[in-house]
């Protein structure tokens, strides 16, 4: 909520023509992603994420005449698999992801826009346990995708919308064990959402 008040305070703050044309947005879907962790220590031990239930907050304002500029609120809802050679799959903690991301959108073709982006994602674990046992990295991701706007009437658009990511993913724990590199991280979310006022 701080952050949507933050996001309309900044609304109000811009020159009244621009401040109208700010549009909102919400969306809800999933994320799925590849593993956290792949790698050998004593056997083969591969970490991986379960598809997670996303919500999604956005606002942006045009920067041209085919361009906006806009800030995305991003909170997932995540668990873990940990696969261990000639042991169970068991379940890992459980987790949330929380970014904040700045991109640019504009047309592609048709009722189809991309969208590119990059900013900041902090894991937030349920239990500090397992590769989370000294709490959730911060880091850096980068986004991109691509948005179809339904054609309907109204003041509210839908749309449908995919999304990716990219990061590099480890922890403090996870060094601390000696696992000094990092783990290439690519998500993929798919998502329907509504914005006002529509494009």
């Amino acid at each position: 909520m701080r952050i949507l008040t933050c996001m309309l305070a900044l609304a109000g703050a811009l020159p009244l023509p621009l401040a109208g044309q700010v549009r909102y947005s919400v969306t809800f879907g999933a994320t799925g992603g590849t593993a956290l962790l792949r790698d050998r220590i004593f056997q083969d031990i591969e970490v991986t994420q379960t598809i997670a239930p996303t919500v999604i907050l956005g606002a942006s304002v045009p920067v041209s005449r085919r361009e906006r500029a806009g800030l995305e609120v991003a909170l997932g809802f995540a668990g873990s698999r940990i696969e261990e050679s000639g042991f169970p799959t068991t379940d890992g903690p459980g987790f949330r992801t929380l970014s904040v991301t700045f991109g640019v959108e504009g047309p592609l073709f048709s009722q189809f826009t991309y969208h590119g982006a990059a900013g900041l994602m902090k894991y937030l674990a349920d239990d500090e346990e397992g590769i989370f046992r000294q709490g959730g990295p911060l880091l850096l991701v980068l986004a991109g995708g691509v948005d179809y706007h339904l054609p309907i009437r109204g003041p509210v658009g839908l749309v449908a919308r995919i999304r990716y990511d990219y990061q590099r993913f480890s922890t403090d724990e996870l060094r601390a064990t000696g696992f000094t590199g990092t783990q290439d991280v690519h998500r993929i979310g798919l998502g329907l959402g509504l914005e006002y006022p529509r494009p």
